[in-house]
């Protein structure tokens, strides 16, 4: 990334970014589509990378994975805990949700059954990965500071995506975060998957356009039930034109202000349990498992509960969720927000974590792709947003000591 300086005179923000490249030595077989029925990687693929930022004591590191297992987080997050460096900050590992990176199953330590088409766990793959994540957060944490005066926030309408399940109305906020007018942080809800199940070799996907032309971490919003929508003759035009219309829509909004010269992040985390682990009634036929099957490989498989990483930079709040929530939960918990005081609220996915989609109750009652990997019932939508409510009354702020 471009090194850049704020000249000094009033109090600032501070600011530290890297880049580490994460492209595994070897082919390995590609996660996101079945369909590929684990067969390993082409060659030929693009670099893949862990864009990281840290503005204040939050490090947010955007991880070109389709999603983080949540005994990966941890595995990070205790080799972390050994240094000096990391003492007293947030993490966000945030996987991009690329189709076209390695099977992210292959580090999930609790990935110990067969399933068609996904990637048993790979303990000298962890442990790679595990080295090259810890390898990114401390380059981040330990590049040169770099002082900005005061954070805005530009939201902007881009048409650049449409809902994948019955009844999905897809939020077209863009989001993109600047300290000094330059990009720190971008988002946008849609899947990383402009390149479909039949391109075989590593990819960012548009993320890794988008952030190539800001010079900034790109994070996935309420992407469950929303896929992106672009033009073109093949993936690579798709990506290019994807991102060229964000950035004109981003150009045609004014930044406001969010948090003022001198002011810091505020983070803080929200414990949520979570409803027993069970399958979705179709499960078992769509997967073509026993039902004692299937209630024992989501028993085995699934999280208890769900950890909300909230950061807070003045009327900004930033909600990271540990799976994919659907645009209309992403809507429930900015009313929350907004009741809370915070008119502008990202929701991010896939952040530390991974316990399946997370869907409205009609919606997991539908059934479908989504539903069948919601993992503990048709209310945990209601749960998360409920932990959030709570974690942002008044009462909660005084008791907190915020």
């Amino acid at each position: 990334m471009l090194t850049w300086i704020a000249a000094l005179g009033f109090a600032t923000v501070t600011v530290r970014t890297a880049d580490t490249d994460i492209t595994p030595p070897d082919l390995l077989p590609l996660g996101g589509y079945t369909a590929r029925k684990g067969a390993v990687a082409e060659a030929g693929g693009h670099r893949l990378y862990a864009r990281g930022i840290e503005i204040g004591d939050v490090t947010v590191v955007a991880l070109d994975m389709l999603t983080v297992p949540d005994g990966f987080f941890q595995a990070v997050s205790d080799e972390l805990s050994k240094g000096q460096e990391g003492r007293g900050k947030a993490l966000w590992l945030v996987a991009t949700h690329t189709h076209c990176a390695p099977d992210s199953q292959m580090l999930n330590p609790q990935m110990t059954f067969a399933v068609p088409g996904i990637a048993p766990y790979s303990e000298r793959w962890f442990r790679w990965y595990v080295a090259r994540t810890v390898a990114a957060v401390q380059a981040v944490r330990t590049a040169p500071v770099r002082a900005v005066h005061g954070l805005s926030l530009r939201r902007f309408r881009a048409d650049l995506n449409r809902g994948r399940r019955p009844g999905a109305k897809p939020d077209k906020t863009g989001w993109v975060l600047e300290g000094d007018g330059r990009p720190l942080l971008a988002s946008y809800p849609a899947h990383a998957t402009i390149h479909d199940e039949t391109w075989n070799r590593t990819d960012g996907d548009w993320p890794t356009v988008l952030a190539d032309r800001l010079d900034a971490p790109v994070i996935p919003g309420a992407i469950g039930d929303v896929s992106p929508r672009a033009t073109g003759p093949g993936p690579v035009e798709k990506c290019r034109n994807f991102v060229e219309s964000f950035l004109r829509n981003m150009s045609c909004d004014v930044p406001v202000p969010v948090l003022s010269p001198g002011a810091s992040p505020e983070s803080e985390d929200v414990r949520c349990t979570l409803d027993p682990p069970v399958p979705h009634p179709t499960f078992a036929k769509s997967y073509s498992v026993p039902d004692a099957l299937a209630q024992v490989v989501i028993g085995k498989f699934a999280q208890r509960s769900a950890t909300l990483r909230l950061v807070k930079m003045g009327k900004f709040l930033l909600v990271g969720i540990p799976g994919e929530p659907t645009a209309e939960v992403g809507r429930r918990i900015q009313a929350v927000a907004r009741k809370a005081g915070f008119p502008h609220c990202l929701v991010v996915s896939h952040v530390d974590g991974w316990i399946g989609y997370v869907l409205t109750p009609s919606d997991y009652d539908r059934g479908g792709y989504e539903a069948t990997l919601s993992f503990n019932g048709r209310s945990t939508s209601e749960k998360i947003v409920e932990c959030l409510s709570s974690a942002l009354s008044p009462k909660a702020t005084v008791r907190r000591g915020i």
